[in-house]
Parts: C-alpha cells; sequence; structure tokens
C-alpha cells in the first residue's frame, strides 16, 4: 500500500468526519480493487493515492466510491467537449496554463482546510482560447489536487471565483446547459468537496447571469454560494488575508510567484496525462440491469 500519511491533525478529521481507520485502508483498498477487476465496462487507474480519495469523499461507504469512480469515467467519456483532459505537452496549452486562469493557493485556511482556489474567469482571451477549453484545463487541475493534496481531499475546497476582466465575449462563450454539466460533475463525479463559492468583482449585468446560472445548479451547490462584487472586507471574513495573494489585498505571495509555483507543479504531470488514454468506460460493456446502470442512467451519463 502506497499512501502519504496525514498529519496528525488531518488524521484525526479524516478519523472523525470521513469514517477513516488507518486499519482498515489497506483491506478497503483491496475490496475496492477486488470490485474494479470484475466491471467488464471500465478500465481504472488502480493507484492506491487515487483510489483512496474517492473512498474518503464518500465517507468509506465502499458502495458509494464506487459509483462516484464509475461516475467519473463515465461523464468524461459523455462529455469529451468539457472534460476530456487536454495534453500538457502541447503549446497551446501550456500557453493556457501561463494566464493563471486557476491558482491553488499554498496556504489553507486552516491546518485542516479547506484549500482555496482562485479562479480568475477573465484571465484568458475569450478570441484565443474557449470556454469548453478552459473547462477542460480546470477537470484536469482537480485530477491533480485530489491525487496530491490531502488538506484538500480531507478538508474540501473553497472557491474564490473572480469576474474582474471578464468581459461580453467571455460572457457570450457560457452555455447554461454545459454550466449545468460541469456543476454535475464536481456534485457526482470528482472526489472533491466543495466548502463554498464566493464571487467578487462582479459587474452590475452579472446578477441575471449568476440567478439563471443558480437554476442549473444542484440544491446543495446553490446553497453555497456567495456572492461578494467589490466589498473585500465581506470576503475577509470567510477566507484570511493572510493566505490571499497581494492583488486581492492578501498578506502572501504576488500573484505571478504563485502562478509560477503552481505551472512548475502542473508541468510535472505530463507523463501522467498521457496516460489517461489508457482509462475510461466502454458503455457496450456494461452490464445494463444493475445498480450502477439506473443510478447513470439517472443522472444522464448514459
Amino acid at each position: 500500500m502506497v499512501i502519504r500519511p496525514l498529519t496528525e491533525a488531518l488524521q484525526k478529521v479524516a478519523s472523525e468526519e470521513l469514517n477513516e481507520d488507518p486499519q482498515r485502508i489497506a483491506s478497503d483498498l483491496e475490496s475496492f480493487k477486488n470490485w474494479i477487476a470484475e466491471q467488464p465496462h471500465m478500465k481504472s487507474r488502480t493507484d492506491d493515492q487515487f483510489l483512496i480519495a474517492f473512498l474518503r469523499n464518500c465517507k468509506y461507504d465502499l458502495e458509494a466510491a464506487q459509483q462516484k469512480l464509475d461516475n467519473y469515467y463515465a461523464y468524461i467519456e459523455k462529455n469529451p467537449e468539457i472534460l476530456k483532459r487536454p495534453k500538457l505537452d502541447e503549446e497551446r496549452i501550456r500557453k493556457l496554463l501561463k494566464c493563471g486562469v486557476v491558482v491553488y493557493l499554498p496556504q489553507p485556511v486552516t491546518e485542516v482546510g479547506p484549500r482555496v482556489v482562485l479562479v480568475r474567469n477573465g484571465a484568458f482571451d475569450p478570441k484565443e482560447f474557449t470556454f469548453t477549453e478552459v473547462s477542460q484545463f480546470r477537470q484536469l487541475l482537480q485530477d491533480i489536487i485530489f491525487l496530491e493534496d490531502d488538506i484538500a481531499v480531507v478538508g474540501g475546497l473553497i472557491y474564490i471565483m473572480d469576474f474582474g476582466d471578464v468581459t461580453a465575449s467571455h460572457y457570450l462563450q457560457v452555455n447554461p446547459a454545459l454550466v449545468r454539466k460541469i456543476s454535475q460533475y464536481t456534485e457526482e463525479c470528482v472526489p472533491l468537496n466543495l466548502k463554498a463559492n464566493h464571487f467578487i468583482n462582479t459587474a452590475s449585468g452579472f446578477a441575471p447571469l449568476y440567478n439563471l446560472a443558480k437554476t442549473f445548479m444542484p440544491a446543495k451547490t446553490q446553497n453555497k454560494m456567495f456572492v461578494h462584487g467589490s466589498d473585500r472586507e465581506e470576503l475577509f471574513k470567510a477566507i484570511p488575508k493572510e493566505i490571499l495573494p497581494q492583488e486581492y489585498g492578501g498578506e502572501s505571495s504576488s500573484l505571478q510567484v504563485l502562478i509560477d509555483q503552481w505551472e512548475q507543479t502542473v508541468l510535472s504531470y505530463v507523463q501522467y496525462f498521457q496516460d489517461n488514454d489508457k482509462y475510461g468506460v466502454d458503455e457496450t460493456l456494461r452490464v445494463k440491469n444493475s445498480d450502477m446502470a439506473t443510478r447513470s442512467k439517472f443522472l444522464g451519463i448514459f
């Protein structure tokens, strides 16, 4: 078994809130792998660090973890235009990475999380990149986080959605149906727990679009959304300024330093994502009368 040991504080949270028993992890992973081997339709990664994210996210309910893993691959297969992971060795993707659209902040809110994610929705040129390309890229970054960030997996994520540089051209790319798919994928397929979404630097025309987008999101997601406009003090009540970039009124490193650091982390995964084509689902081989087939059909995954 190859699993990073948790800090004492994180292990306490994992044990008390996620039902993790360190003495049972090896047998839980073995049961998970045995189930994967029995699935004719699915070829999944089986490395321990990958699978334990699903177990922790589902509080060690093995059936729920199995369903989430199945959803993860099935939803990517059905919606490649927004979820297929891009190739990091492509120059175009390297350029998008340098834009700093998504930056995971190095310091969490507390030692046990949540991890804070800064999403700069206007940081890319809409004449050069599309909303769907950026969506694919964001999903790739989420994969990295649940593989290597125990604080995010155990303690969850808080998003800061910055609309400061968003233009009409950005908004015109957004399709409410795609927003709903992304939201559903995040809720039902990704082994990360969303704690809150904070919207900042929103323009006067943001409200109608925001209210429309909310109607396409699960109720649990809607209840975790907060709009602050340009009011930094309201944001600081939820997220300490000590961990925010200087450009956001914070006391951490400059945004460019954080973007450069994150770029190096992402580029270390080039080979990992080159192997992605080995994994996925073939729905023609799925056992159609299984419980998971019924659940996945309900979600519209196939």
